[in-house]
């Protein structure tokens, strides 16, 4: 075996130095290694947040403001039923209603309206929505070059005002329900108010004047056709009039004279045939009572003024006859005159009796007589109703000519006449629930108050990006000069 603890004689011990190789470390993510990079950053972060707080004052100087301003208008699906038939009135059915808010929203945002709004406040003469052409020849002529130039035809300002006033505007339906907001943008807040509260006014005038037009188209159709209607009316008249007096058909009051008596006959009958049932009941009761006694209680038809007295007076006697037979008997001598008192009275009732059923019997034959007059009239005018029947069957043939057409002028008459008022009326219900006034704040850029803080915590979040960065490349290059020391020296008798 060998001795490796023997030196050798006259040699110098070899040293040879090699790197002490140890394991590569993980990266060190720790909280104390973070918060120290930063620490050692920290100017950066300082740098960082004063540069983008800087950058940020400068952009909002730069940039112009712009205000938004906003109208709110509310669409009743259903119109103010001012006429009773409109030319063109809505009748939305339950799901309709979004539909024709959305309709309107794209007739608010319509080349119609919006041109109104450019003619009433001169929007085609503002430089904001109508930029001035540029005197650069040079950029002239790299816009012609890329084609950026628009041909003469598209010049016009009014069309040029229209486009930048269309990017400037917003309008949108809130959700369930039917108001729009409308919103305009400017760099004036009173122009952006004055632009939105004449987008309200020129929507109105632009559904009146659709309406009127209708209307108005509506009425123009209706009295082209009522000429021909009327000569039509005044024609079936014409024939009406001639058959009447071919066949002596008198009529009053839109009815044959004819059948306006035997109406009337029919009526007179039954009433009369109501009378004579009355008497002929009256004189039956009256003549069952005819042996009745004196003090039975009678129908009210014989309740005469005369009958009452007489039952009075004869009910008083009984009553005194009763009292006195009760006191002196039955065989006294005043009892005979008792008796005899009634008996008179007895024959005095009997008496107005007889003239009652008398008058009643007068009453009845009278009734039956008008009946049977009646009667007689009444089969005579059948008689002349049953002749006039068939020439009424053609009358009537040409009274229902004469009405449809009628029907159709009288119709048409009235629909024209209430197109004609429609043109004079605006039965849109749509109102403004919220007018358009000066923005205090600006819209765009955002506030000083929001976009500062924003700019200070993006600047310190890139200085610290920045300083974490800086200290992971310090911390590799300390790791690797660190890593290189001195070995142990050994004999090579040793290797």
């Amino acid at each position: 075996m060998f001795d490796f603890s023997t030196r050798m004689s006259g040699e110098q011990p070899v040293r040879m130095v090699l790197p002490q190789v140890e394991p590569h470390p993980e990266p060190r993510t720790e909280a104390r290694v973070i918060l120290r990079r930063l620490w050692r950053g920290s100017g950066f972060i300082v740098l960082g947040a004063l540069f983008m707080v800087a950058a940020a004052v400068a952009l909002l100087g730069l940039i112009p403001p712009r205000y938004t301003s906003s109208i709110q208008i509310l669409i009743d699906p259903s119109d103010l039923r001012v006429v009773e038939n409109e030319v063109n009135a809505r009748q939305p059915q339950a799901d309709s209603g979004v539909s024709i808010a959305e309709s309107q929203v794209r007739v608010i945002q319509s080349d119609n309206v919006l041109r109104r709004v450019i003619a009433k406040l001169h929007l085609d003469q503002d430089d904001e929505f109508v930029l001035p052409d540029g005197n650069n020849p040079t950029i002239a002529w790299i816009k012609g070059a890329l084609g950026m130039v628009p041909p003469a035809a598209s010049r016009d300002p009014v069309n040029i005002a229209l486009d930048t006033l269309q990017t400037k505007l917003s309008v949108r339906r809130a959700e369930r329900t039917f108001v729009i907001d409308v919103s305009v943008q400017s760099r004036d807040p009173e122009k952006a108010a004055k632009i939105a509260n004449a987008i309200g006014d020129a929507y109105f005038a632009e559904e009146a004047a659709a309406r009127t037009d209708t209307a108005r188209r509506a009425y123009d159709a209706l009295t082209g056709r009522l000429g021909s209607l009327k000569r039509d009316v005044e024609q079936a008249e014409g024939e009406v009039v001639r058959y009447r007096e071919a066949h002596k058909l008198v009529a009053s009051s839109g009815r044959l004279l004819t059948d306006q008596q035997l109406g009337d006959l029919n009526q007179q009958l039954v009433t009369a045939s109501i009378k004579t049932a009355e008497a002929k009941s009256r004189l039956d009761q009256a003549r069952k009572m005819r042996s009745s006694d004196p003090s039975t209680a009678l129908p009210e038809m014989l309740q005469s003024l005369e009958m009452q007295a007489l039952r009075q007076q004869y009910a008083t006697l009984s009553r005194n006859t009763a009292e006195l037979a009760t006191r002196l008997g039955e065989r006294h001598p005043a009892m005979a005159e008792q008796y005899a008192q009634q008996r008179d009275l007895q024959r005095l009732i009997q008496r107005e009796k007889e003239r009652i059923i008398d008058t009643t019997q007068k009453d009845y034959d009278r009734a039956a007589a008008s009946e049977a007059a009646i009667r007689t009239n009444l089969d005579r005018v059948k008689t002349e109703t049953v002749s006039s029947d068939r020439a009424y069957v053609g009358l009537r043939e040409l009274e229902r000519t004469l009405e449809a057409r009628r029907g159709v002028y009288e119709a048409y008459l009235k629909r024209a006449r209430e197109a004609s008022e429609q043109e004079r009326l605006n039965t849109t219900n749509v109102r403004i629930i919220s007018v358009a006034t000066p923005a205090r704040q600006r819209t765009f850029p955002p506030s000083p108050k929001i976009v500062l803080p924003v700019a200070l915590v993006l600047g310190m979040l890139l200085g610290g990006a920045i300083a974490l960065v800086l200290g992971a490349d310090s911390d590799r290059r300390r790791f690797r000069r660190a890593s290189v020391r001195p070995g142990t020296s050994f004999r090579a008798a040793d290797a």
